[in-house]
């Protein structure tokens, strides 16, 4: 396989800034004020196939493991269009961009497997060369000029410079044209409600933002540096510090987490009574303690990574290790039914239900982490991003305000003012098919209400009907709640 440098990029300068120019044009069609529509998947799509013609332009041979990437990325293309969730929209960009870096830091490793914290490097180090390279289609462009034969280039730059003139004198003498006379505007008139300068200036910026960084980001990709995979990485697995550093101090730890998590045991999951502390009840007690658990946690986590990382192998260090991780998992267990207790007596949230999300996978982690104390040439970093990769990916199609309503509508005695004011103010629009139902709820349960009810959750599905959309924005969770909109107000007029 060939090796990436930035000079083939500038060598490959014209169809560089062909395929940028394509993709930008693409971008700014499916993204313009319009970040969660039914084109997001095609401008995922796109992306991914514009950076295959990059890397086959540039010589590197793709692997089977980027279809993996490849359907992971449209999932959660897909899932952007399913749920109106400002949450799930950032996190899916998130998500997206993840994927796609790591897919292409593993086809052009040409050293073959990194391993945890060589993966984590080369992820910043792309991000930070990504932002630094962002004046680089220009840069390249002057380079690529001065690389170019004299007479050939005496005559691009003139004409390149005519056509920015032109294109910039026509911005403004174009509309006055067109208004001047009507005859002419029967012609171009279509013209300016194209052009307006506003919707222009967006477009322009649209396209600018789409075009530049796809191509800093391979700028970014042909500056990674990628050091001797048998050198290297061999040294960073066998760790090259003493391990009585690492047995002192996590025996202490493994010492007092023993002691922390047969407590957890005996008080908290077989709800041993008659030790707690004088005044304090167990429901207190469980309900009690949730972050600082959370904390601890993940800190143990980066512990035990770190000791796996940078200590000599040592049994009597894997044992106390695996002590730390053991306890790890009761903490977390400990957390998640401290959490489950909460939620019992306050009901759901969206915070709560991404909270016991978060917990499950920090366990089924700690799983991996146990097994790569065992086996220091376990793949951690692969194992991490297929669990947090499915995990979110089932989380982003699972409509979560909306299950949190349908659990909380069941589950409420009866209905407040203030339950009425979360359901319409705190959730998105992925709850509105469940809105109409909780109103109902609450005008039986309070019936001295029913006319606060019925006039809130009226405001709320008018609210829902005036937001536009068209053909290109089209979102499911959208297109739902509006049609549960104009079930609930037909009803509605139908009764008055």
């Amino acid at each position: 396989m060939e090796t990436l440098t930035v000079k083939k990029v500038e060598v490959n300068y014209t169809y560089m800034m062909s395929m940028c120019g394509i993709y930008g044009m693409i971008f700014t069609f499916c993204l313009y004020q319009n970040l969660s529509g039914i084109t997001f998947p095609v401008c995922v799509a796109a992306t991914i196939f514009t950076t295959v013609l990059f890397m086959k332009r540039m010589g590197i041979t793709i692997q089977r493991n980027f279809l993996v990437y490849v359907m992971a990325m449209l999932l959660l293309g897909v899932s952007t269009t399913m749920t109106s969730s400002g949450f799930f929209h950032v996190f899916n960009w998130a998500g997206i961009l993840l994927l796609l870096m790591t897919a292409v830091i593993r086809q052009v490793n040409p050293g073959g497997n990194l391993n945890f914290q060589q993966y984590l490097v080369n992820i910043l180090v792309l991000t930070g060369k990504t932002v630094i390279s962002v004046l680089d289609p220009l840069l390249h462009g002057i380079q690529y000029n001065q690389d170019r034969e004299k007479e050939k280039s005496k005559y691009i730059k003139p004409v390149i410079t005519g056509l920015l003139i032109a294109a910039c004198l026509l911005v403004v003498v174009l509309p006055l044209l067109i208004f001047s006379d009507q005859i002419f505007a029967s012609f171009f008139g279509g013209f300016i409600h194209i052009f307006k300068f506003g919707e222009a200036w967006g477009l322009f910026f649209t396209f600018l933002a789409g075009f530049v960084l796809i191509y800093a980001f391979f700028s970014g990709i042909s500056r990674l540096e990628f050091k001797s995979q048998e050198g290297g990485n061999a040294k960073a697995k066998e760790g090259n510090i003493n391990p009585v550093t690492g047995v002192t101090f996590a025996g202490i730890l493994a010492a007092i987490y023993v002691f922390y998590s047969v407590i957890q045991i005996l008080f908290l999951f077989m709800r041993l009574e008659s030790g707690l502390p004088d005044g304090v009840t167990y429901s207190q007690y469980a309900h009690a303690g949730f972050w600082q658990l959370l904390l601890v946690s993940l800190i143990n986590i980066v512990t035990v990574l770190i000791c796996i990382s940078v200590f000599q192998e040592n049994k009597i260090l894997k044992i106390l290790l695996m002590v730390i991780s053991i306890c790890t998992c009761i903490m977390t267990l400990s957390a998640a039914y401290r959490m489950i207790l909460y939620v019992n007596a306050y009901y759901l949230t969206f915070l709560r239900v991404l909270v016991l999300w978060f917990l499950g996978v920090l366990m089924l982690i700690m799983f991996g982490v146990m097994w790569s104390i065992i086996r220091r040439n376990f793949q951690l970093f692969r194992y991490i991003m297929v669990i947090v990769t499915v995990c979110y990916i089932g989380l982003s199609f699972s409509k979560v305000d909306r299950r949190v309503a349908e659990y909380n509508v069941e589950h409420w005695d009866y209905i407040t003012s203030d339950d009425m004011a979360y359901l319409i103010y705190s959730s998105s629009w992925d709850a509105a098919p469940v809105l109409a139902e909780a109103g109902k709820k609450a005008a039986k349960d309070q019936p001295w209400q029913e006319q606060y009810w019925k006039e809130n959750v009226e405001e709320y599905y008018r609210r829902i009907l005036d937001q536009k959309m068209t053909l290109r924005s089209w979102n499911f969770a959208r297109a739902e709640a509006k049609d549960a909109a104009r079930e609930y107000l037909h009803l509605l007029d139908t009764d008055d």
